[in-house]
C-alpha cells in the first residue's frame, strides 16, 4: 500500500522546522546542564581552593607570631655569637698559667722541690729547686734532675727545656744538689674559657 501526503509542502515543512526546534532546544538544555555541572564543578573548587589559602594564611599568620616570639631567642643567640668571638678574639693568646703551674707540680719527681717558680710572657719558666743526694748513692739527685728534665720538655706550652745550672751543696745538714731550669712558653694553639690569669 502506497501512502499519499495531501498536505502542503508548507506544512510539512512547518513541522519539520517544528521537529528541528524541538531537537535544538533538548540540545540547548543538554548543553545548559552541562555547562551548569561544570560551573558547579568548578565552583566547588574555587571555594575549595579559597578555603586552603585561608587556612595556609591562617597557619602563616600563626607562624609569623611564632617566629616573632622567637626571635629574641635568635637575637640572644647572635648576640652570644658576637660576644664569644670578641672573647675568642680577647683570649687568643692568652697563657694559661694556672695549668702551666699544676701541670709542672704533678711531673716533678718526689726526691726533689722547687724553691722558686716563676713565669713570665718575655723570660719564660725559671725553676730554682733542690734535689736530694746521698753520698751512700753517688748522682742520685742528678737522675732525679735528670728525670724532670725528660718531664718537662713532654709540657705542650714549654719548650726548649735547659739546665743552667747544677750545684752539689749542703743545706741542714743533708746533701742536696742545687739546681736552676728554664724554658720557654708558648703561645696555646687554643685558649680555654677558664684560662689563669695573664
Amino acid at each position: 500500500m502506497m501512502r499519499i501526503n495531501l498536505l502542503p509542502p508548507e506544512i510539512l515543512e512547518k513541522r519539520k522546522s517544528e521537529k528541528r526546534l524541538v531537537y535544538v532546544a533538548i540540545a540547548a538544555l543538554l548543553i545548559a546542564v552541562v555547562l551548569a555541572g561544570v560551573w558547579g564543578i568548578a565552583l566547588m573548587r574555587v571555594n575549595s581552593k579559597k578555603q586552603e589559602v585561608a587556612s595556609r594564611q591562617q597557619e602563616l599568620v600563626q607562624t609569623q607570631s611564632r617566629a616573632a616570639e622567637l626571635k629574641v631567642f635568635e637575637d640572644k643567640s647572635l648576640e652570644l655569637d658576637r660576644r664569644k668571638a670578641v672573647s675568642d678574639t680577647a683570649l687568643a693568646g692568652r697563657r694559661n698559667w694556672a695549668k702551666l703551674f699544676d701541670e709542672v707540680s704533678l711531673v716533678m719527681p718526689t726526691d726533689l722541690w722547687a724553691n722558686t717558680l716563676s713565669a713570665s710572657e718575655n723570660s719564660g719558666l725559671q725553676m730554682d729547686g733542690y734535689a736530694v743526694d746521698t753520698a751512700s748513692t753517688p748522682d742520685l739527685g742528678h737522675k732525679s734532675i735528670a728525670k724532670l728534665l725528660v718531664r718537662l720538655a713532654n709540657l705542650e706550652q714549654l719548650y726548649d727545656v735547659w739546665l743552667t745550672n747544677a750545684t752539689k751543696t749542703d743545706l741542714d745538714e743533708s746533701h742536696v744538689i742545687q739546681f736552676t731550669v728554664t724554658a720557654g712558653v708558648s703561645v696555646p694553639t687554643t685558649a680555654s674559657p677558664d684560662a689563669g690569669n695573664q
